[in-house]
């Protein structure tokens, strides 16, 4: 565990920084730091994984973890001082451990991803924020892959408004895929909320997630994009549905959404004045209700949502954190026409289908 040197702006700035031009701590890479042994330290972002990680390091009180930028090895306190030291273009590839903070990827064109996968990879807000946001136009080629977000709260931090507890996506099409997003909070989208833009939210974990209002797992209000096999589960929403969306147009495809019991007769997906025909609503799994809801808008019967499975998914464990279907599960090989797994067989339904699907969530 760390301290956020960026919020304690009045005190001194750590060992090896220097105030940016945001008036915040930015940690210098630190070239003297031994690469893993065997290993110059230049290695191919893309082959980075965990077996490439040394320790994390300590100088004074200022704990320094081993982060990847486009393949060489550098040091930073936070994660955000990792996003501050990459340039468009460049492939940051965080370690594993438990980071507590909340980050901002500040419009950077940057892939930020982990070099060992989500369950060993944590950013725990504890409280200070949205875990991730994404709200300075960042596009598409900006990605978002393989962490645990957790201890999201949306009422507070430099952008609170009570919106999207894991994820604020706001005015960008950002990549967001392989992550596991569990217990944030928020009065609008617990999990991932998406305003005015067109994100594309690709093979996430979605559980247990609270909104005191709307979408406990996700809302897209005035959105584009896509959001494809994805699982949420028992996302809690104490007003509205487990997933809403607002007069959007993002094609939801493919995903398997399990409401919470205990919130009656609630359904997992509404609708309210949906923008036309064109977008796609199918081959998703809802369980246990049945339906869907428009309460709004001129279309509220003509909304175009075909061949969406309204059935128990027997996922493998999910209250024990396997997502995955089990044997004989009606999400196998029940997915968009044309679609198929990385082993070529038809695409399963949920997070692990599709030609993204193989992953460790």
């Amino acid at each position: 565990m760390f301290t956020l040197l960026w919020l304690a702006c009045s005190a001194e700035c750590p060992p090896n920084s220097s105030r940016n031009s945001d008036g915040l701590c930015q940690l210098h890479d630190t070239d003297e730091d031994p690469a893993p042994s065997g290993d110059s330290g230049d290695v191919d972002t893309g082959d980075v994984t965990e077996g490439d990680c040394p320790a994390k390091t300590s100088t004074d009180a200022y704990e320094q973890y081993p982060v990847y930028i486009d393949g060489t090895l550098r040091r930073f306190v936070t994660i955000q001082d990792g996003i501050w030291g990459a340039e468009d273009g460049d492939t940051v590839v965080v370690c594993p451990g438990t980071y507590s903070e909340v980050i901002d990827l500040k419009g950077k064109l940057i892939t930020l991803r982990s070099a060992a996968g989500a369950r060993q990879t944590i950013i725990d807000a504890q409280g200070g924020g949205s875990v991730v946001t994404l709200r300075n136009y960042e596009p598409a080629q900006t990605v978002l892959e393989g962490f645990t977000l957790t201890g999201g709260d949306a009422w507070v931090g430099d952008k609170a408004d009570g919106h999207g507890g894991g994820i604020f996506v706001e005015w960008g099409s950002p990549t967001i895929r392989h992550n596991i997003i569990t217990n944030n909070t928020a009065m609008i989208a617990g999990g991932v909320y998406i305003r005015n833009g067109g994100a594309n939210v690709h093979n996430n974990i979605i559980a247990n997630n609270r909104a005191t209002e709307g979408g406990g797992g996700i809302v897209c209000t005035a959105c584009s994009g896509e959001v494809m096999f994805n699982t949420l589960f028992k996302n809690e929403a104490h007003i509205g549905p487990a997933a809403e969306w607002y007069w959007g147009i993002a094609d939801m495809v493919g995903n398997i959404i399990v409401s919470d019991e205990t919130f009656g007769d609630k359904a997992a997906v509404r609708f309210m004045e949906p923008r036309g025909d064109d977008f796609t609503v199918s081959q998703n799994l809802l369980w246990p209700h049945d339906e869907f809801v428009n309460t709004q808008g001129p279309d509220a019967d003509a909304w175009p949502a075909v061949d969406n499975l309204f059935t128990n998914p027997m996922l493998a464990d999910p209250d024990g954190g396997d997502f995955r279907p089990a044997a004989g599960s009606p999400a196998i090989d029940a997915g968009p026409a044309g679609v198929t797994d990385p082993d070529g067989s038809a695409a399963d339904i949920g997070a692990f289908g599709g030609p993204h699907g193989d992953w460790e969530g």
